[in-house]
C-alpha cells in the first residue's frame, strides 16, 4: 500500500507540472488571438475600434468587457464569434451567464446575441464579455482604431491580467507537492526494511549476485507501483476528457489543452515507475557494513537534549520576537525564523514526550491490569522516534497550512478595510465615471429615490451639483459657491470624498446644467440601490467604457484576485500536508504490524483477539487525536504576532478541519491495524517463541 500511494503521488505531482504549463501554453495563446493589433502610423487600415473596460458582480471578481465596433466590412470578428453582433447587443461568456444569472448579466449590456466559443476564451471559468455599443465609439479619445486580432497578450485582457508568472506556481508544485511526494517514496522503500534485509542476507548465502537482489526487488515492487503509477494517472485523462474546476481557485483547466500534452502525460507516468523502481532499488541495503551498528551514538542523544531545550525558544522567539523587534524587516525575520526553527526542532521534543508518555501509560496500565495500554506503553517508550514522526507530520502539517492561510489573511488587509466601508454604506451610494459627459436621459431614468451629484474637482476642492432637493437630501445647503466641510455632510460623502474635505455646492434647476464626467449616485433614505439596473441603464445611455461602481469596489476587487491567486497555495498547501500525513501514518501502521507479529501470542494468553484493537487505539488513534489538538496549539500559538495589530486572524474551520482529519485518519488507522495485527495473531502457531 505504501508503494501503491507513493507512486500515485509521484504521478500525480509529475502530471501536474505538465498541466501547469499546459494550461499557462493554452491560456497565452487564445488570449493573444483574441488581442487587438493596433494601428500605428497610419501604416495599416483600420478595420475596427476597440475599448477594454472592467466590471464586477455582486461577489466583486472583476471582469473583462470589450466594447467593439466594426467600421469596414472586411473586418473579421474576434476568436470566439461567429459573425459581429449587432448595434445594441452583446456576446457573454458561459461563465459570466452563470454567475450573473441572477443579476441580469444578460441585459446588462444590451440584447444577448450568443455566447463566447471556448476558442475565444483564456479558460472555460473566464468571465469575459463583448459589447457592441448603440452609440458609435468614433470620436472617443479612449477608443483605439485596430487593425484585426492576433497580437503578444496585452495586460488587462482577461484572466490573464490576473495570472502570476510560471514560474510561481511550478515552485508551488514542487515544494508543496513533489517534496511531500519524494518523502514519501523515501519512507515506502524503507518501509518492511528488517524481513527484506533478512532475505537479501538468506539469499547472498544461497550465492545470489547483486544483480539477482536488484531483480528481487524489483519483482516484489513492480505490481504496486505499476497499479500506483496508473491511479495517480487518472486525474490527468479525466483532465483529458473533459474540463476540471480547481478547487479555492475558480479556474477550469480546459481538456484540449490537456489533451495537446498527452505523450508528455504518458511520459510522466513512465518516469514515475522508472524513479520509483530506481528509489526501491538504490534505497535497499544489499549489504550491510561490517562493524555498523544500530545503537545511537552519543552525538545524536546531545543533540536531541539540545533540539528539545531549543524548541520552546525557538517557539517564544516566534510569538513574542516581532512585538520586541524595532523594525516591520526584522519582526519578519524573527517570526519566519523562529517559526522554521520550531518545526526544525519539534520532533525532538515529541520524541521526548512519546518516551515519558509511553513510560507513564505503562506504569498507569500495570497498575490497572490493562494488557493492551501496558504493551502499547512500552513500546512507545522503546520506539518514540517511530511515534514521534506520525505526531510530527500532522502537527507540521496543520502549522505550515496555518501559517500560509494567516499571510493570505493578512495581505488580504485593504480588502477587510473596503469590506468595512461597503458594510457601513452599501450599495445607497455609486460612483459613476464616464469617457464622456452624463447625459440628462441618464439622469431622468434613475429611480425616484435617487439623488444624483455631478463632481468636479478644481485645484483639489471638489465641486458637487445638484438640485436643491438632491442637495438637502445629503445635508448640504442649496446655495451656490457655499463651502461646507465633508465632516458636516451626509456620513456617505465622507466616505465617497474622504474626511477632511471642502465641498462647494452648486445649486441647478436644468440637468444639462449640472452634469459633467463624474457624479454620485445615492439613496434618498440609505436604502439600498439597484445596481443593475442603474448599470444597465448607463449601458444603454452614457457613453461605452462607463464605470458604475460602488464605494471600495476596487479594493475588494483586487482582494478577490489576490484571494483566488494564494487560493493555489491552499490548494496544493492541504494536499501536500495530506499526502504526508498519510505517508507518515503508513509508515507508522506498518511499524505496528511488525510489533503485531511479535506480539500474536497475546491472543493466547488473553483468550481473545480484541486487545489487538486495544493495542492499536493506543499506538495508532491516540498519537494522532493528539497531534490534531497540538498542532492546532501551536498554530493559534504561531498566530499572536500576525493578529496582535489586527491585520490577520485565524480561521475557525481550518481548526476543525485539523481535527477532524487527524480522527478520521486515526480512526482509519485504527481499524485497519487492530483487524490486520487480529488476523496475523490468528495465523499463529506455537513454534518455540
Amino acid at each position: 500500500m505504501a508503494l501503491l500511494f507513493a507512486t500515485a503521488v509521484l504521478c500525480l505531482a509529475f502530471t501536474a507540472l505538465v498541466a501547469v504549463c499546459a494550461g499557462y501554453a493554452g491560456t497565452q495563446e487564445r488570449t493573444g488571438a483574441r488581442s487587438p493589433q493596433r494601428v500605428t502610423g497610419g501604416h495599416t487600415t483600420t478595420l475596427a475600434r476597440y475599448l477594454l473596460k472592467h466590471d464586477t458582480l455582486d461577489d466583486a471578481r472583476p471582469y473583462t468587457v470589450a466594447f467593439v465596433e466594426p467600421v469596414n466590412a472586411a473586418a473579421a470578428p474576434p476568436p470566439g464569434l461567429t459573425t459581429w453582433p449587432s448595434p445594441g447587443q452583446a456576446v457573454l461568456s458561459p461563465a459570466l451567464l452563470k454567475a450573473g444569472a441572477h443579476q441580469h448579466v444578460a441585459d446588462r449590456y444590451g440584447k444577448l446575441a450568443g455566447t463566447i466559443g471556448p476558442q475565444g476564451l483564456a479558460s472555460p471559468s473566464e468571465r469575459f464579455a463583448y459589447v457592441r455599443p448603440a452609440h458609435t465609439m468614433r470620436g472617443m479619445t479612449e477608443a483605439r482604431p485596430i487593425h484585426g486580432f492576433g497580437a503578444a497578450p496585452e495586460w488587462g485582457n482577461g484572466d490573464f491580467t490576473n495570472q502570476r508568472p510560471i514560474w510561481n506556481l511550478l515552485l508551488t508544485v514542487c515544494g508543496f507537492l513533489l517534496l511531500p511526494a519524494a518523502a514519501c517514496v523515501v519512507l515506502a522503500a524503507r518501509i518492511g526494511a528488517d524481513e527484506r534485509d533478512r532475505r537479501t542476507a538468506l539469499v547472498s548465502a544461497l550465492g545470489a549476485l547483486p544483480s539477482h537482489r536488484r531483480l528481487i526487488v524489483i519483482g516484489e515492487a513492480i505490481m504496486p507501483v505499476t497499479v500506483g503509477a496508473v491511479v495517480g494517472a487518472l486525474p490527468a485523462a479525466v483532465g483529458c476528457l473533459t474540463d476540471v474546476p480547481v478547487p479555492f481557485v475558480h479556474f477550469t483547466l480546459y481538456a484540449p489543452d490537456l489533451r495537446a500534452c498527452a505523450l508528455w502525460f504518458v511520459g510522466m507516468v513512465v518516469l514515475s515507475l522508472v524513479v520509483m523502481l530506481t528509489a526501491v532499488t538504490a534505497l535497499h541495503r544489499h549489504r550491510r557494513r561490517p562493524g555498523a551498528a544500530t545503537r545511537p551514538r552519543a552525538s545524536r542523544a546531545t543533540l536531541a537534549r539540545f533540539a528539545c531545550w531549543a524548541c520552546p525558544l525557538f517557539l517564544l522567539a516566534a510569538s513574542y520576537g516581532p512585538g520586541l523587534a524595532p523594525s516591520p524587516a526584522l519582526r519578519v525575520l524573527l517570526q519566519v525564523v523562529g517559526t522554521l526553527g520550531g518545526f526544525a526542532t519539534l520532533p525532538s521534543l515529541i520524541a521526548a514526550a512519546c518516551k515519558a508518555a509511553g513510560s507513564a501509560l505503562a506504569e498507569l496500565s500495570r497498575r490497572w491490569a490493562g494488557p493492551a495500554a501496558l504493551i502499547a506503553g512500552r513500546w512507545m517508550a522503546a520506539s518514540a522516534a517511530t511515534t514521534a514522526r506520525l505526531v510530527c507530520a500532522v502537527v507540521i502539517a496543520i502549522g505550515l497550512t496555518g501559517e500560509t492561510q494567516l499571510w493570505m489573511s493578512r495581505m488580504a488587509e485593504p480588502v477587510r478595510q473596503a469590506t468595512a466601508v461597503h458594510a457601513v454604506v452599501g450599495e445607497s451610494v455609486l460612483r459613476v465615471t464616464s469617457p464622456k459627459r452624463i447625459t440628462a436621459e441618464f439622469a431622468k431614468s434613475l429611480p425616484e429615490q435617487a439623488v444624483l451629484l455631478s463632481l468636479d474637482e478644481n485645484r483639489g476642492a471638489i465641486n458637487v451639483t445638484g438640485s436643491c432637493s438632491d442637495l438637502k437630501a445629503v445635508h448640504l445647503p442649496c446655495r451656490s459657491a457655499t463651502v461646507t466641510p465633508a465632516d458636516e455632510a451626509d456620513e456617505r460623502l465622507r466616505y465617497a470624498l474622504g474626511r477632511g474635505t471642502d465641498i462647494t455646492t452648486t445649486a441647478s434647476t436644468h440637468l444639462s446644467a449640472r452634469t459633467s464626467r463624474a457624479a454620485l449616485v445615492l439613496s434618498r433614505r440609505e436604502t439600498a440601490l439597484d445596481v443593475s439596473g442603474i448599470k444597465q441603464t448607463a449601458n444603454r445611455t452614457l457613453a461605452p467604457g462607463t464605470d458604475v461602481s460602488t464605494l471600495g469596489t476596487e479594493w475588494i476587487s483586487g482582494g478577490m484576485v489576490l484571494k483566488d491567486q494564494s487560493g493555489w497555495l491552499l490548494f496544493f498547501g492541504l494536499l501536500g500536508t495530506s499526502v504526508l500525513a498519510i505517508g507518515f501514518a503508513l509508515n507508522t501502521q506498518a511499524e505496528f504490524l511488525r510489533q503485531g507479529r511479535a506480539a500474536a501470542p497475546l491472543a493466547v494468553l488473553c483468550g481473545r483477539r480484541k486487545v489487538f484493537y486495544g493495542l492499536s487505539g493506543w499506538s495508532l488513534l491516540a498519537p494522532l487525536l493528539a497531534s490534531g489538538v497540538i498542532g492546532v496549539l501551536v498554530y493559534s500559538w504561531l498566530a499572536g504576532p500576525l493578529i496582535a495589530d489586527g491585520y490577520a486572524n485565524t480561521s475557525p474551520t481550518l481548526m476543525l478541519v485539523g481535527l477532524g482529519g487527524s480522527a478520521a485518519l486515526g480512526l482509519g488507522l485504527w481499524g485497519c491495524g487492530g483487524t490486520s495485527a487480529a488476523r496475523i495473531s490468528s495465523r499463529w502457531r506455537p513454534n518455540g517463541d
